[in-house]
């Protein structure tokens, strides 16, 4: 019966060493996705559209008039 215990308690002590290793890993790989992601450069926005005419241009430019 005492080898049965303790067969029964390393089982369990393997068990709760394998859970807590695996959460552990898991918090590394997010913590380094999040790293990564936090060093992406953003792209470059490309302006395609036509030009506006210079008086809608000037109306609505939220900016004090300069000249």
């Amino acid at each position: 019966m005492k080898t049965k215990n303790r067969l029964i308690a390393l089982t369990v002590a393997i068990a709760v060493n394998a859970a807590a290793l695996a959460a552990l890993h898991i918090a590394m790989v997010e913590g380094t996705e999040r790293a990564l992601a936090a060093n992406v450069e953003a792209e470059y926005v490309v302006d395609t559209a036509p030009r506006a005419p210079a008086d809608i241009a000037r109306s609505n430019c939220p900016a004090p008039k300069a000249l």
